[in-house]
């Protein structure tokens, strides 16, 4: 199937391949579907919308901020997740291109089953940031983007 992008022109996708938000991504609930595409062999990646071409967010591992999720089976269970190694959990990264800073959206990871490609953004109260998240005694050092 082709899906069309604002970034990349039109890009052939398996339908196998796309990743269902059944309540969509908070701001953009009446986008359903997604597609992952690679970005330049690195961390980072895009989150494209299927059904809206304008609609992509940079998104990539939270371990390549040094930081893990403790996700309780109530989270998961949002995404009908039965095996731990189906879990993928990613973060949306924001660049401010002025700065040359990124920002990454710790506090709501996006939360998949890579069996069922099922998806859903997890919004983290305070409560659940102190017992959800986990940091290294020594995160690796942001980086300047341009």
């Amino acid at each position: 199937m082709q899906v069309n992008t604002t970034r990349f022109g039109s890009v052939e996708v398996k339908e196998e391949q796309f990743i269902n938000f059944p309540w969509g991504i908070p701001g953009f609930e009446e986008l359903k579907q997604y597609v992952l595409l690679e970005y330049k062999n690195g961390p980072f990646q895009w989150l494209q919308s299927v059904e809206e071409p304008s609609v992509a967010f940079v998104v990539c591992p939270p371990d390549f901020i040094g930081i893990e999720y403790r996700v309780p089976a109530s989270k998961t269970g949002v995404v009908s997740l039965e095996r731990k190694e189906d879990l993928l959990i990613l973060n949306i990264v924001s660049f401010n291109r002025e700065t040359g800073s990124m920002r990454f959206h710790v506090r709501s990871p996006l939360l998949f089953n890579a069996a069922t490609r099922v998806g859903y953004q997890w919004t983290m109260d305070h409560e659940e940031l102190k017992h959800h998240l986990v940091t290294p005694l020594n995160p690796p050092q942001a980086q300047e983007v341009r």
